[in-house]
């Protein structure tokens, strides 16, 4: 017998790789696939039997499953013709092996099949012995059964006559007595409603009177409300008229204020007035004076005949200056009269 010798990696890569490159280039998706069958094939140990190749082209199929169906089976049964082809021999004598067992096994299967039918041939024909012994028994049974039946009719219809007959009793006792609870459940039906009736008058009479109550009540809140808002704004409008009259007597002290401010400020207006006045009157004079004396000086320093002669003053010249002099200014009198108009104003419109 010839020994079967299983493929090793290099003869399972070649026989992969020849069937990937048999149209001239290698696709994406077969060189993943390439790398990941090696992967298995790498971390297998022992020797690749077929099955252990079927099932790691199945586990590399998993991680890539855009490989399809049809290219995945040929590249399974690319590398099965390599085992074939390095085991042409081996396969062969096991053909036949096979096909001596096979006949073998078909001869014992036909003895057994004789042997098989000739067993049921006998056991059809006590089967068959069985049966009409158990169809009579069962003709017999059926017999006894249908007299027992016409039997337990007969007895069933004597029952049902009977229970109807009692039936009709009960029912008509049954129609008496629904018809005496009907009359009682009437009349108090009848009682109830007249109960009832009355139970509802009285209650619309109490209602009427707790509505009427109810109103009086409402009328009368309404009207301490109505009352108690008068009140309210009544009291409001005591309280705005006495703070408008507040408002206009705080007005009223402030224009005051504001006049007496003002006519103070007229006042001392006028003060500084009469005052810068009577300086400027003061420096005229006094300026008057300075170039008469300037004047007087000049002549006192001429030589001899070189002075002038200065004509004599006014017989009333020193009159003049005296009365000059003494006369009141006017001044005085225009702010005194300010400061009356000022006091008499305050006073009348503290009266207002």
């Amino acid at each position: 017998m010839e020994n079967v010798e299983e493929l090793n990696l290099t003869e399972i890569l070649t026989a992969l790789q020849d069937f990937m490159t048999q149209d001239g280039a290698i696709s994406t998706e077969q060189r993943t696939f390439y790398q990941a069958f090696r992967q298995h094939l790498n971390t297998h140990e022992g020797v690749f039997k077929l099955e252990d190749i079927e099932r790691l082209l199945a586990a590399a199929k998993t991680e890539v499953p855009e490989i399809s169906e049809e290219e995945f089976v040929n590249m399974g049964e690319a590398i099965l013709t390599r085992y074939r082809v390095k085991n042409a021999d081996a396969i062969n004598e096991r053909i036949r092996l096979a096909a001596e067992e096979e006949a073998r096994k078909r001869a014992i299967a036909e003895a057994e099949r004789a042997a098989r039918e000739e067993e049921e041939r006998l056991r059809a024909e006590e089967e068959e012995r069985l049966r009409l012994e158990e169809e009579a028994r069962l003709r017999a049974e059926e017999e006894a059964r249908r007299a027992e039946e016409a039997e337990r009719l007969r007895l069933e219809e004597e029952a049902r006559l009977r229970a109807e007959e009692e039936a009709r009793q009960a029912e008509e006792a049954e129609r008496l007595r629904l018809e005496e609870e009907a009359r009682l459940r009437a009349e108090e039906e009848a009682r109830q409603a007249e109960e009832a009736e009355r139970l509802r008058l009285e209650e619309e009479e109490r209602q009427r009177q707790a509505e009427e109550t109810r109103l009086a009540e409402e009328t009368r809140l309404a009207e301490e409300a109505r009352l108690a808002e008068e009140a309210r704004l009544a009291e409001e409008a005591r309280l705005a008229e006495e703070a408008r009259l507040a408002e206009e007597a705080r007005l009223a002290e402030e224009a005051r204020l504001a006049e007496e401010a003002r006519l103070a400020e007229e006042a001392r207006l006028a003060e500084e007035a009469r005052l810068a006045e009577e300086a400027r009157l003061q420096a005229e004079l006094e300026a008057e004076a300075a170039a008469k004396q300037a004047y007087w000086e000049s002549q006192e320093n001429l030589p001899g005949d070189e002075a002038k002669i200065v004509p004599d003053l006014p017989s009333n010249a020193e009159a003049m200056a005296p009365e000059n002099a003494s006369e009141p200014s006017l001044l005085p009198k225009i702010i005194a009269g300010a400061v009356l108009v000022v006091v008499l104003g305050a006073l009348a419109f503290m009266l207002l």
